[in-house]
């Protein structure tokens, strides 16, 4: 049986101890997992795959495309095709060939290439990162937006979440007001159910 009402209702409290301490993503998804079925589990490790700049290339795109899991499959979508505008972006910049970095992706149109093309050219490398992170947020709800309580609403949690840590480590106000949006979101999910 599936636990994911239970969950989805748990997670604003297994990391309501985030203004007292810096956020622990690891804790928060052992918290997760330690409630998943296996099969879950296994979607849980390859979205972190995702994250994991040893393991993120051409193969890992291509099997995340492969992937039953429609959040799988449409985020790292988006995030190889961020990611390919970025590595242009940097060899046209640093005029070099970015060849060996581009994945190859079907020919589809890109809704938010005008979005990142703009993000790109903002000379302000930290506002830069903080637009990529905000568009990276809000894909994961695009995704998961009619996904209240099944795996697509977890791996969206856990995305943002990635986020989150991001923020927390590299600047504390940030990485809580990132935290306080998650969080406000969770609760609005039940709010739009009631």
């Amino acid at each position: 049986m599936d636990n994911y009402v239970y969950i989805v209702a748990s997670l604003p409290e297994l990391t309501a101890g985030f203004e007292n301490t810096s956020f622990d993503y690891a804790a928060t998804k052992e918290s997760i997992m330690e409630l998943l079925s296996e099969k879950d589990q296994k979607l849980v490790e390859l979205f972190e795959e995702g994250f994991n700049e040893e393991t993120l290339g051409k193969d890992f795109y291509a099997k995340a495309a492969e992937s039953k899991n429609r959040f799988i499959r449409e985020y790292f979508d988006f995030d190889a095709r961020l990611r390919n505008m970025k590595v242009a972006y940097l060899a046209k910049r640093l005029d070099k060939k970015g060849d060996d970095y581009f994945v190859d992706m079907p020919e589809a149109d890109f809704e938010e290439y005008q979005q990142i093309k703009d993000i790109l050219e903002n000379p302000d490398f930290v506002q830069r990162e903080q637009k990529m992170d905000e568009l990276k947020w809000e894909k994961a709800s695009d995704i998961a937006r009619m996904d209240y309580f099944n795996m697509n609403a977890i791996l969206a949690f856990l995305a943002k979440a990635k986020t989150v840590q991001r923020w927390a480590e590299l600047d504390p106000v940030k990485g809580e007001e990132m935290f306080r949006k998650l969080v406000k979101e969770v609760r609005g999910t039940f709010e739009g159910i009631k």
